[in-house]
Parts: structure tokens; sequence; C-alpha cells
């Protein structure tokens, strides 16, 4: 006998009996099972539930949820590996771009899985998106962009969930620039903090060429150095492909 109403069939997006639903579940079981696991969030709440859902699950991945930045330093300079952190916008709004930058100096940084359910702060406080791996909309869950998200990152690649693009455009409506196709190369390449000469031999170019290509996308992005470069390229939604 089916429980859920007729009415209700096909509607709930998150349904545990739903097929679809145990298939997304695992795939992102198993793209996460690589990694060492951190939760960051601004909520007593959240937190808890995410540390009670892995120990319901009886998943040992998942080595502690965090509501304070101090906790999230702590914790991940403790650890021997390198881990993937999953910060919910209930810290970053306040907290997140002093702390990816703390994070960054350690010996061993995390790769960051950034959470957004809030878009107004994300506008307003023009986050450092270059400093995390993979930006998600909360409201994408059940479409397929945490599989995407976390594919991309498993490669190396950054991500930026589709459904954020037109909340990161920058607010006062510039023109977004038109780059090449090798400068779009490039600005891929220096998302993922490769040198010229890193870049030249990725691309199968001359390292002066490389540097050329750099300087340019520094004057079109209206940017001083190479972060701002990415971040630009971020927030105008040039790097979309930067997943790969």
């Amino acid at each position: 006998m089916n429980d859920h109403p007729m009415a209700l069939k096909g509607l709930t997006r998150f349904d545990p009996q739903d097929e679809r639903f145990r298939a997304r579940t695992k795939a992102v079981n198993d793209l996460l099972r690589q990694w060492t696991l951190v939760g960051a969030s601004g909520s007593y709440l959240e937190a808890h539930l995410m540390a009670r859902a892995a120990q319901a699950s009886g998943d040992d991945r998942l080595v502690g949820t965090c509501v304070m930045p101090a906790e999230v330093l702590a914790l991940i300079s403790s650890l021997q590996q390198r881990c993937l952190l999953v910060m919910v916008d209930s810290i970053a709004a306040d907290h997140g771009e002093a702390l990816v930058k703390e994070l960054h100096q350690l010996p061993q940084p995390p790769v960051v899985l950034l959470l957004v359910e809030r878009l107004e702060w994300l506008r307003a406080n023009a986050y450092p998106l270059d400093g995390v791996e993979a930006v998600l909309y909360t409201h994408s869950f059940g479409s397929g962009a945490l599989l995407d998200g976390l594919a991309a990152v498993a490669r190396g690649h950054r991500y930026v969930d589709p459904a954020l693009l037109s909340s990161l455009q920058t607010q006062n409506n510039e023109k977004v620039p038109t780059l090449t196709p090798r400068e779009q190369d490039t600005l891929r390449e220096l998302a993922q903090a490769l040198t010229n000469r890193q870049i030249a031999k990725r691309l199968g170019i001359a390292e002066s060429t490389a540097r050329e290509y750099t300087h340019s996308l520094l004057q079109k992005l209206g940017a001083h150095n190479r972060t701002m470069v990415v971040r630009r390229g971020v927030e105008l939604g040039l790097l979309l492909g930067a997943n790969g």
C-alpha cells in the first residue's frame, strides 16, 4: 500500500522511498567517501543535525561540526589529511571571508564547499568566491547540482552552481567583457592557482604567451592581481565552464 497521497505523488523533492532519491544519495555518498569531512555552520541546530545524520547513517567520515571559526581552525589543524569543509552560509555570511583566508594559511588547507541558502548576503557582501572550490545553492538540492559540484571538486576543478550565476552578476549591470577562447582557457587555469609556466605547459603555449594572456585578463577584468582576476571571473559568470 502506498502511504503517500496521490495528490502529492511526485511532488516531494526529498522522498526517501523514491528510487531516484536513493540513487542520488548513493552517488553523493560515493563521491564523499574519498574525504574526511568537517562541517561549519553558524546555527547550533544545523551543526547538531549534521552530526546526528552522520551518526544515524553509521558514517564515520564526518569528524566534527563546528559553530565558531576558532573551532573550525582547531579541528582542521589537528587532522593528518586534507579534508572537505562543508560550510553553510549561516556562518559564512559573518565569518566566512576571514575564515577562508585563515584556512589558506594552514599547511594543509581544506577543500571548501560553500552552501548558500540566502542570496542577499552573497550579493551584498561580494563574498570572495575565488577562495572556495565549490559554491552550491541549497535550493538546487535534488536537481543534481550537488553531484555535479562534488564530481568537479573530485577532479580538482572549481564549480559554481548555475542557479547562482544571475545573483553573482555585478549589481550595476556593467558589461561583461568578451574573452577569446585562449583567454577563457587561461582564466580557468588561473582559477586553479597555476603559474604562467604551468599554464603554458597545460595549454601547449610559450610561457611568454601565457603571460600575455594573463596580462590581458587583468586589463579586461579590471583586476590588480591574479587572485582578483579569478574573483571577478566568478562574479561575472565567466568561470562557469571551470568545472570541466
